[in-house]
């Protein structure tokens, strides 16, 4: 069977939770680097890219644009040495049928499964190794190679092209998250948008944003696996 279909997963929330562990190796990494966490438990992190986080948080705590901008790859570093040292004490949760899914996603001739996530490259593999599954996925699109999320989208096709030899249109291009800006990437690339609603992000408002397809969760493995792969 010819591929047929390239499917971009994001992580937090559609895949997996870090929970408590992953924010505080977050704000733990922001207090030694920067002297604060900038008001880390209000902030709303989804669909976000951690560099952009990182700016968010401190400009809110008022430190200058230049010392952000100067301590931030530091403070990224540090964020992950925490975070791995954290998820190997205590792994990330996959979300309901997420383990199944992506099993079946990955097994099929007629997919190629990637990652379009607003997590560093290292630090998408740390959650996703630690919950057994980030040999899943042919390659990614991260955080740190865009300032805006809905910019990932069109190197993701491009680097599709360069890994597979396969140029895939739009209507071949599946976007898989839980956030309104996994919504957004996806049809600024014009994929179809399967969403699903395990993270702080409502049913309604995914399909308001104009999600194709919405799931309250992936426990309906068969269901889901056909909605991305249809």
């Amino acid at each position: 069977m010819r591929i047929a279909r390239l499917v971009l997963f994001d992580i937090d929330g559609t895949l997996l939770s870090s929970g408590r562990r992953g924010l505080g190796a977050f704000s733990e990494a922001m207090r030694r680097t920067f002297g604060t966490d900038g008001g880390i438990e209000t902030y709303r992190f989804e669909g976000k890219l951690d560099p952009v986080i990182v700016a968010d948080l401190m400009r809110g705590a008022g430190i200058p644009d230049d010392v952000v901008a100067a301590r931030r790859p530091a403070a990224l570093e540090l964020y992950l040495d925490l975070l791995e040292e954290a998820l190997a004490e205590e792994p990330p949760k996959l979300k309901p049928g997420v383990a199944d899914l992506v099993e079946r996603v990955s097994s099929s001739p007629a997919a190629v499964p990637a990652l379009l996530t607003g997590n560093v490259q290292r630090g998408a593999r740390i959650k996703l190794s630690a919950a057994g599954i980030w040999d899943r996925f042919r390659f990614g699109v991260f955080g740190d190679e865009a300032s805006r999320r809905v910019d990932l989208g069109p190197i993701a096709l491009t680097r599709a092209l360069e890994r597979t030899g396969r140029a895939f249109s739009p209507a071949e291009t599946v976007v898989v998250g839980d956030a309104l800006a996994d919504v957004e990437c996806g049809k600024a690339i014009g994929a179809r948008v399967v969403a699903v609603a395990t993270g702080r992000t409502t049913a309604e408002e995914l399909r308001a944003a104009g999600a194709d397809v919405v799931f309250p969760s992936f426990a309906d493995v068969a269901s889901a696996c056909e909605a991305i792969l249809a």
